[in-house]
């Protein structure tokens, strides 16, 4: 069983018990387990409610069963004691793997487990694990496992995922709502992006723009040559340096950006997504899609300006107050994506001007830029 244990940036002692009084909560936690084995901006909106849960239950010991892809997000975060890697697709491809896995699990005796992701084998895994209290979102399969379930629905476009996942906890948990993402950097991951930007000729006053061009799917995509636009004239218009960031799966996508350029971008495949994060942080202005970089972009408090398409910009915008979205309103909205009949117009008409327009509002003012400080 994958498994890392954490060393909290702030001791847990720190947090006074006397600050949560509350009848929702259980009795005799322990050892709780969180199961979010999804994407990167999923387990970061999931953030502010494992800091909702720390808080009320001071003494427990929180793990959180999460995948390769996300799982060094929880790095440096103090809400976190153990990260519990569940590889599917390698080291527990195999059946006799899992349920080694399960087994493991369930040795570890957690008295709550939260199925965070709404997800039949999120249940199945609660379940499995032998937790007294399991709660999760009464939806899926195996939802009558669920000892404490959440059984109301939303609609597209009324809530941030942000407040969902504090509906889940607020079963069995009390206090104010702090809906800023936790993500973070390290001293080593912040001075090797310095680093890597002084070696880039960047100074600390150029005013540098991250683009991201990827997306989990082709319809959040907006074209590449529509990014190549904007760069030119943020290059032609405040003397911006471009950072092309990527995903390792991205290459194609940073080609087609750099090609459709006329000025010359920096380009740079991260080693890691904590390499990615601490890149981000030290831009000036992050433009992208809706994708795991726009969350983390938010949890750091990098300006940013996020491309919608079809996906619920209600549930899923960048929380933050640095963060703005541009999309482009349609009547078939909502919808569902992936069925498509119009060609994600949405996403790929969307004009350049359109985009270009909010992020001159959103960087007035901001183009004497000064030495990054965090």
């Amino acid at each position: 069983m994958s498994s890392v244990n954490l060393r909290p940036v702030h001791p847990k002692q720190a947090i006074l018990k006397s600050t949560i009084m509350s009848d929702r909560r259980l009795p005799n936690i322990r050892k709780i387990l969180i199961i979010r084995n999804d994407g990167i901006g999923d387990l970061l909106n999931s953030t502010p409610a494992i800091a909702m849960l720390r808080q009320n239950y001071v003494d427990a010991e929180i793990t959180v069963l999460v995948q390769p892809l996300n799982a060094p997000i929880l790095v440096g975060n103090s809400d976190v004691d153990r990260v519990l890697i569940f590889d599917r697709a390698n080291e527990h491809r195999r059946l006799r793997d899992r349920l080694r896995f399960y087994r493991s699990v369930r040795r570890e005796r957690y008295d709550l487990a939260i199925a965070m992701r709404t997800a039949s084998w999120c249940n199945f895994a609660a379940f499995l694990s032998g937790a007294k209290y399991r709660l999760g979102r009464y939806q899926k399969r195996f939802k009558s496992t669920l000892t404490h379930p959440w059984r109301g629905r939303y609609k597209k476009g009324k809530s941030h995922e942000v407040n969902r996942n504090f509906d889940l906890i607020e079963l069995i948990c009390d206090g104010t709502r702090h809906q800023r993402p936790v993500l973070n950097l390290l001293d080593d991951e912040i001075g090797g992006a310095r680093q890597l930007l002084t070696e880039w000729g960047i100074a600390p006053n150029d005013f540098l723009v991250g683009i991201h061009p990827g997306g989990s799917s082709f319809d959040k995509r907006w074209p590449e040559e529509n990014y190549a636009q904007v760069a030119d004239a943020l290059v032609r218009e405040y003397g911006a340096k471009i950072l092309i960031l990527r995903g390792p799966d991205e290459a194609e996508l940073e080609r087609n950006l750099q090609n459709a350029m006329q000025s010359k971008p920096i380009v740079h495949p991260p080693r890691s997504i904590r390499e990615l994060a601490a890149l981000i942080a030290r831009c000036h202005l992050f433009v992208c899609n809706d994708s795991g970089p726009m969350h983390i972009a938010a949890a750091l408090g990098v300006r940013t300006v996020a491309i919608f398409g079809p996906t619920d910009h209600v549930a899923w915008r960048p929380l933050s107050d640095e963060s703005t979205i541009v999309r482009r309103d349609m009547p078939c909205w909502p919808c569902s994506a992936h069925n498509c009949k119009i060609g994600w117009e949405c996403t790929k008409k969307l004009a350049v001007d359109t985009v270009w327009n909010r992020i001159e509002e959103w960087t007035q003012d901001k183009t004497e830029t000064k030495e990054y400080k965090r």
